[in-house]
């Protein structure tokens, strides 16, 4: 097996649409024009990605977390208090932010990434709803349920950043999540972990120690929610509990089964389709979960890969047909 685990090379027509892509993403208000409402639904979407690309990295062993939510929180908490009492600049609050929810994950991990299937979600779920309750009940710390405010902005080499500063930031940090982690799935590390969803014994049975490579990717996991949410606190400037519970990490879920868990692409495009949402229904609040439900269940029953496995479909047809004499 460690003969076959060798750097999996993509079609270069690919890797020259993907940066193109990203180059438009990074560009476009310069080109179009700023607009406050699309530049804030802009930045939704890149945090909400970044996040959702970590729950991917769980889904990709098979592993249900229902604690990102809560590790989104630990990483949007930490900055913030990082930064408004402890006086720290906002990069260094950043990085310990994401090092915080880390280390949570290598504590726990131990124990957690032993446990398999429904009982690990229970378990996530659980100890999802431990980090939000210590939210609300140590108020001189987290401020309770009346939130957390008075954040301040993030800042760059001494400058304050605007809403665009802000896209450009989350925009970045959601295309190094990508590259990186697409990088990752083409090398070693990402054949053993889909592997360890697939046939764990075979990852056994070939040397590798799974439980090790379980937790080096809960861990991970972890610092880019931990990440997102210090964006997340800087940005809103205000932070509650309410933010980072159960229905976060369900929301993550929602958009890797929207995009196909298979396909990374599909999860960032999954999260352009999902994450505006909120903001365009804002006169249906009430009706949000009823309408995720109705999505989700949808989407389990007639596109059970995603958009990414209909693509596939269409693609595949396409070939065919012109294969036919």
């Amino acid at each position: 097996m460690r003969n076959d685990l060798t750097l999996v090379r993509r079609p270069v027509g690919v890797r020259v649409a993907e940066l193109l892509v990203a180059a438009t993403l990074l560009a476009w208000p310069l080109a179009l024009g700023e607009s406050r409402f699309a530049l804030h639904v802009g930045v939704m979407v890149a945090m909400y990605a970044t996040l959702a690309m970590s729950m991917n990295l769980m889904l990709r062993i098979g592993q249900l977390s229902l604690a990102h939510g809560a590790l989104f929180g630990i990483g949007a908490y930490v900055s913030a208090i990082l930064t408004r009492d402890a006086g720290l600049g906002f990069v260094s609050a950043f990085v310990l932010a994401g090092l915080a929810s880390a280390l949570i994950a290598l504590v726990t991990a131990p124990l957690f990434m032993r446990i398999k299937g429904v009982h690990f979600a229970l378990l996530t779920f659980a100890f999802g709803e431990v980090v939000v309750l210590c939210f609300v009940e140590f108020v001189d710390i987290f401020g309770g349920n009346n939130g957390f405010g008075q954040i301040p902005p993030a800042q760059l080499l001494g400058h304050t950043l605007d809403r665009y500063g802000s896209y450009l930031l989350a925009t970045t940090l959601a295309l190094a999540s990508y590259f990186s982690l697409q990088a990752m799935y083409r090398r070693e590390l990402g054949v053993i972990t889909a592997s360890l969803h697939q046939d764990e014994a075979l990852v056994t049975a070939s040397g590798f120690e799974a439980l090790r490579f379980r937790i080096a990717v809960f861990v991970l996991s972890a610092a880019m929610a931990g990440w997102a949410g210090s964006l997340f606190a800087h940005y809103q400037g205000y932070i509650s509990p309410d933010s980072f519970g159960f229905w976060t990490a369900v929301n993550a879920v929602i958009i890797n089964v929207l995009g196909g868990v298979g396909a990374l692409a599909g999860v960032v495009v999954g999260g352009f389709l999902l994450i505006p949402l909120p903001e365009l229904l804002r006169d249906l609040q009430q009706y949000q979960r009823f309408i995720y439900g109705i999505v989700l269940m949808a989407l389990l029953c007639f596109m059970p890969k995603g958009l990414a496995g209909l693509w596939a479909t269409w693609i595949g047809r396409l070939r065919a047909g012109k294969a036919q004499p």
